[in-house]
């Protein structure tokens, strides 16, 4: 069997051994990180994937296609990542802590990747903005829990997991723009704050906040 080396987060950083189809996409990633959407061409596709011109497009109709389906396997990979540490025991807070240390870390390990996903690809095409609001929804079901922490006699709104998820999204954001990005791991206790006030409330959010920085 064929062995691919990647890094934690499932992202393959040598595609020898894949199928054409996922080497196609990889190198798409990689290649869109490295120079922008716009100057990569689908030769620099083939010729990293190492596939023909005919193979290329037996799969994909047309290098925004290509890019489409690159850009929503990154996402994938990431959800896949950040839901794995969400699960398991452990009450709610203490999970949406492992589930943000997970992203942020697997953001920081990856900065290319992250701008292309966060900031470039959204940026370049209105479709790709739509996947890309498509995907930070993916995350809302990881804070329904947190609905039953809220406090006596408050009533929560009904997209309030739009506003938690769009909260740390803008921190984010703010981050892999100024090219922090490998630093996003430090940002975790003001994100983490942003997602669980609306639900504990200021005083246990910073509870929760002071037991992420001691351990």
């Amino acid at each position: 069997m064929n062995t691919v080396a990647a890094d934690s987060t499932g992202l393959p950083r040598a595609i020898e051994g894949l199928l054409p189809e996922e080497r196609i996409l990889w190198a798409t990633v990689r290649l869109t990180s490295e120079k922008g959407f716009e100057s990569v061409r689908v030769f620099d596709v083939m010729e990293r994937a190492g596939v023909s011109r005919a193979a290329f497009y037996e799969l994909f109709d047309s290098k925004e296609e290509c890019l489409f389906a690159a850009y929503e396997r990154v996402l994938e990979v990431l959800f896949a990542y950040v839901s794995r540490a969400f699960e398991g025991n452990g009450p709610w807070p203490l999970k949406i802590r492992r589930a943000l240390r997970a992203c942020l870390e697997a953001c920081s390990a990856e900065p290319e990747v992250t701008k292309m996903a966060t900031v470039e690809v959204p940026a370049a095409r209105p479709e790709a903005q739509h996947r890309y609001c498509d995907a930070l929804r993916r995350f809302f079901p990881l804070l329904i829990e947190g609905r039953e922490y809220k406090r006596n006699g408050i009533d929560l709104p009904a997209d309030l997991e739009l506003m938690a998820v769009h909260g740390a999204e803008a921190i984010i954001h703010e981050e892999v723009v100024a090219d922090r990005t490998e630093e996003l791991p430090e940002k975790l206790p003001d994100i983490l704050f942003t997602v669980l006030v609306p639900y504990l409330g200021p005083e246990a959010a910073t509870a929760e906040v002071h037991r992420a920085e001691s351990g």
